[in-house]
């Protein structure tokens, strides 16, 4: 819904929760950022990650289909069908991408692919397929703003890079997301910001969107008690 003269944004208001709740991430992000094996960290990191990157795009058409099926009696769900359509098909390959990253340095993707996803990743995105599935598919975006709203910088991936000795490959996925989820963010906060969105309909943006951080920061943090066990 429009907003009048000094009303903030649904975007706006959305990203200020997501901050509130970001501390916690960011510590357990330094936690992985200072552990004294770069590379291990990373692919660590990375192996981790893949789990709910498969998940993204079958995400994506799951609320797509249930926005189409929402859409005739309801504008907000129908206002969310060729957008939930279009990026799952920008997001489609991307798990590809990284199990490509992880196999160029090694990593034996075959025993990643028969290992069963943690419990982090199932409550990250089962969270998501509750809350599209019974209750409505916008509560997507507050996942999507959480997962694209920070992406990674270019000078930080260099930067670990260098200090980790992994070759481009290992990198590959992530460098690309430095650039295309800048655009993707940008793009969802102007769809938040046309959407005829309800208070109840923002207050559910908001869950899943801390729901999110949650869960990123619980899957960082099981990643780093695995690497410390390694001692």
């Amino acid at each position: 819904m429009a907003t009048s003269p000094g009303t903030s944004s649904s975007s706006s208001i959305l990203r200020g929760k997501i901050a509130l709740a970001r501390p916690a991430l960011a510590a357990a992000q330094r936690r992985l950022d200072q552990y004294p094996e770069p590379a291990v960290a990373w692919l660590a990191f990375l192996s981790a990650l893949y789990g709910a990157v498969r998940a993204s795009v079958p995400l994506l058409e799951t609320a797509r289909d249930r926005a189409c099926d929402l859409s005739p009696a309801d504008p907000l769900a129908a206002g969310l069908v060729d957008y939930l359509g279009r990026h799952a098909d920008e997001e489609r390959g991307h798990d590809e991408w990284l199990l490509q990253d992880l196999q160029s340095v090694g990593v034996a993707t075959a025993e990643l692919l028969s290992r069963p996803p943690s419990g982090a990743v199932a409550a990250l995105i089962g969270a998501q397929y509750y809350w599209v599935l019974h209750y409505h598919p916008v509560c997507v975006l507050g996942y999507l703003m959480v997962i694209e709203g920070d992406p990674p910088s270019q000078r930080g991936l260099a930067d670990l890079r260098s200090r980790s000795g992994l070759p481009a490959s290992a990198f590959r996925t992530m460098l690309e997301h430095a650039d295309l989820d800048a655009g993707h963010a940008a793009e969802l906060a102007g769809l938040l910001d046309r959407l005829p969105l309800s208070p109840r309909h923002s207050e559910a943006l908001g869950l899943s969107a801390l729901s999110t951080v949650a869960g990123l920061t619980r899957l960082l943090t099981e990643v780093g008690d695995q690497l410390a066990a390694r001692k």
